[in-house]
C-alpha cells in the first residue's frame, strides 16, 4: 500500500478515514494539524502544516485533505494548493458503499461517502465533498471545492458552481443553475436558478 498523510483531524476526518481503511488502498501514516489532537484511532501527530514538506521527502507521496466546511473554503483551498507545489498526489476517496456510474467523472481530492449515488454523465470537479446518502442525479455538474451535504438530493441536469455548500437534506430540482459561493440551508427545495455569492436559508426566506 501506498503512504498518506491526513490534513485535519475531527468528526469529518473520521468518516474519510474508515472510507480509506476499509479500501485498503493506502496505509495512513499519521497526521497534521495545528496541534495534536485526541482522536478515535492512534494515527501519529506529524505537526502542523509546516512539516508538510518535510513529511513528503520522507517518502510520504500522498496527503488528503479532511477538513470539511468551515463557511467558506480558503483553508481547503490553501492547503491544496500547498500540497501540489510540494509535489504531493491528492487522490480521489470513495467509500465502498458509494454506488457509481461507469460514466461518471470525479476529480482529484473529492471525497464520496457512504451510500452516495453518482449517475450517469455526472461530472463531479476537485476537492468536493459528496457526503453520506447524498444523490447526484445523470448529467449534473459540481464544480470545484463545493460540499453537498448529508442526505442532499441533486435532480438531473443541476448545476453547481464552485466553492458552494448544499445543506443535508435538500433537494435541487431538476436543471436548475446554483453559482458560485453560493450557501444552502439544511432542508431546503430549491425550485429556481440562484446566482454568485447568495445565501439562501429558511430565515431569509422567511424575511
Amino acid at each position: 500500500m501506498e503512504k498518506l498523510v491526513i490534513i485535519g483531524i475531527g468528526g469529518h476526518a473520521n468518516s474519510v478515514i474508515d472510507s480509506i481503511k476499509q479500501n485498503s488502498e493506502y496505509e495512513i501514516v499519521g497526521y497534521v494539524d495545528k496541534e495534536m489532537k485526541e482522536t478515535i484511532y492512534n494515527f501519529e501527530y506529524l505537526g502542523s502544516d509546516d512539516n508538510l514538506e518535510t513529511i513528503y521527502k520522507k517518502g510520504v507521496k500522498n496527503a488528503f485533505i479532511c477538513i470539511g466546511f468551515l463557511g467558506d473554503n480558503d483553508l481547503r483551498n490553501k492547503i491544496y494548493d500547498n500540497l501540489i507545489s510540494i509535489g504531493y498526489n491528492v487522490p480521489t476517496i470513495i467509500d465502498k458503499t458509494a454506488i457509481l456510474a461507469d460514466n461518471c467523472k470525479i476529480g482529484e481530492g473529492t471525497f464520496v461517502g457512504k451510500g452516495s449515488i453518482i449517475n450517469s454523465n455526472a461530472n463531479i470537479g476537485k476537492m468536493c465533498i459528496i457526503n453520506t446518502g447524498a444523490i447526484v442525479e445523470h448529467d449534473c455538474f459540481i464544480g470545484d471545492y463545493s460540499h453537498i451535504a448529508i442526505s442532499t438530493c441533486l435532480c438531473g441536469g443541476v448545476k453547481v458552481g464552485k466553492n458552494s455548500f448544499i445543506g443535508a437534506n435538500s433537494t435541487i430540482i431538476q436543471c436548475i443553475h446554483i453559482g458560485n459561493n453560493v450557501t444552502i440551508g439544511a432542508g431546503m427545495t430549491i425550485i429556481s436558478d440562484i446566482s454568485d455569492n447568495k445565501r439562501i436559508t429558511l430565515n431569509s426566506i422567511k424575511k
